[in-house]
């Protein structure tokens, strides 16, 4: 029987192969890894009964030899089994009167942004405060301290993630926890607001829960789009948040090797989302995409061209 690094290594090589273009070397290595008895040790298996990491070597091995029909194939269903997820999605008729009424509920006009780590917060989150204050809302960076006086370490899938290092986790966890409390606008800090003429309430009703979708469609079981969670807006108590919140021990115990966007992240976001109503921001809401650690005069610039345009919300721009 094999082992972990065994699988670490096998992989590895094909994506050597891959990069040298050796794609038909790549593929049969790829190829000889599908039947391996103990593939679980590459990740939970997908829709397509492949383990995530060897389904993802695949992915990428497409991309390279720029086959678009199989890109999208194992793009939409690099997720787990739909069944996997769907019951942490069952809402009672008691929850679900309570999502009617939430969706008439207005959402405060708070913005809140999270910060954790040793690292100091990027200048992003010091725009989105002069933004706020621009637009009368109030603002929020969560750093480790304020989580832990608002109780959010009393969580234990957070402290686990913390713990372990795993950042984006803890943040998932962390967001759901105030959004459910205090409701408002989340944003994670790797968005630069595109435009300080308008906010929020001018692109997205404000009221209820709303999100906006990826661009890449996934087999979701609840159809194929797949909503970010880098963005919501929700009025405080919205029973999705409390559902997701309910639903982490067990996805975490059943998948423990899943990535964060599906046990924490976009996809069980999405799931249980989902099986409720939600308003979409629109399809512009995401004025543009720069590289990561763009220079700032790269984010200024296209501000200044934004400004000129019918555009959107958000500039996507890691600054880390």
């Amino acid at each position: 029987m094999s082992d972990k690094k065994y699988y670490d290594a096998q992989l590895d090589k094909a994506r050597q192969l891959q990069n040298r273009g050796q794609y038909a070397e790549a593929n049969a290595l790829l190829l000889s890894l599908v039947a391996a008895k103990d593939g679980h040790l590459m990740g939970e298996r997908t829709v397509l009964g492949l383990p995530r990491r060897l389904h993802a070597a695949r992915l990428r091995l497409a991309k390279a030899e720029g086959d678009l029909v199989a890109r999208i194939g194992y793009q939409y269903t690099l997720v787990p089994p739909p069944q996997t997820l769907a019951k942490y999605a069952r809402f009672s008729p008691e929850e679900r009167r309570v999502i009617s009424l939430k969706s008439r509920e207005d959402v405060p006009r708070l913005i809140h942004q999270i910060w954790i780590g040793e690292k100091a917060p990027p200048v992003s989150v010091k725009a989105w405060a002069n933004h706020a204050e621009q637009h009368g809302y109030e603002y929020r960076l969560w750093r480790e301290a304020d989580l832990e006086r608002e109780g959010v370490f009393s969580n234990s899938i957070f402290n686990r993630m913390l713990g372990e290092g795993d950042y984006p986790g803890a943040v998932d966890v962390a967001r759901y926890i105030l959004l459910e409390r205090f409701g408002g606008i989340y944003l994670d800090c790797d968005w630069y607001p595109a435009r300080d003429d308008m906010s929020f309430d001018a692109f997205v009703p404000l009221t209820g829960l709303t999100a906006f979708d990826e661009k890449t469609p996934r087999d979701t079981g609840q159809g194929s789009m797949l909503l970010a969670n880098s963005f919501i807006a929700a009025p405080a108590g919205h029973p999705v948040f409390r559902k997701m919140l309910e639903a982490f021990p067990g996805i975490i115990d059943e998948m423990p090797r899943a990535p964060a966007w599906w046990s924490t992240g976009p996809l069980i976001f999405t799931i249980i989302a989902r099986a409720g109503s939600i308003s979409l921001a629109p399809a512009s809401f995401v004025a543009a995409v720069l590289a990561d650690r763009a220079p700032l005069e790269a984010v200024e610039e296209i501000r200044q061209k934004l400004a000129l345009q019918d555009s959107g919300m958000l500039i996507a721009w890691k600054s880390w």
